[in-house]
């Protein structure tokens, strides 16, 4: 029993300390058919937002507080798992989204991007990513201000750390 406490300890360090493999360059279109393009490395730090249908309704809170703190100084994109919507309705689908939304947010129809990130369906998921494009945290579920404050530890920390370009 008393080692479990400092095993527990340090699993949880090394969850939040080992970046993920390099992501893969994606480019995907947004709700007004615009191509967004996503290579790495970048000059900013990114907060990439990723959920389905269901999980969408828990992604205002995670975003505003991150725009609330960091303003421009990182990235903070979102990607749509649609990957469920038959074609011949994909593009009433993408007109209700228009309509629905003022920002973009890219559309995964075929599903690679979010089953790279590896992505938890049905919840809100967030991902820190470095300029590099590592994985250095991922969160899911509804906003909990003490996930937020770590969220935020490790973004001062990986824009604080230059690229290896």
């Amino acid at each position: 029993m008393k080692y479990l406490l400092p095993a527990f300890i340090l699993l949880h360090t090394v969850a939040l300390a080992a970046p993920v493999e390099k992501l893969s360059d994606f480019v995907l279109t947004d709700q007004d058919s615009k191509k967004r393009s996503y290579r790495f490395p970048k000059e900013k730090v990114t907060v990439m937002t990723i959920a389905d249908h269901k999980g969408s309704d828990q992604l205002t809170p995670w975003i505003k507080s991150m725009h609330d703190r960091y303003g421009k100084r990182i990235d903070i994109d979102g990607v749509a798992d649609v990957s469920m919507i038959p074609g011949p309705f994909q593009g009433m689908f993408r007109e209700a989204f228009r309509k629905k939304l003022t920002y973009s947010v890219m559309l995964d129809w075929g599903g690679a991007v979010v089953k790279e990130f590896g992505y938890t369906k049905g919840v809100a998921n967030i991902y820190v990513i470095d300029r590099d494009g590592r994985i250095v945290k991922h969160a899911i579920g509804s906003f909990d201000a003490a996930t937020a404050r770590e969220l935020f530890t490790i973004i001062d920390s990986a824009d604080s750390t230059p690229s290896s370009k």
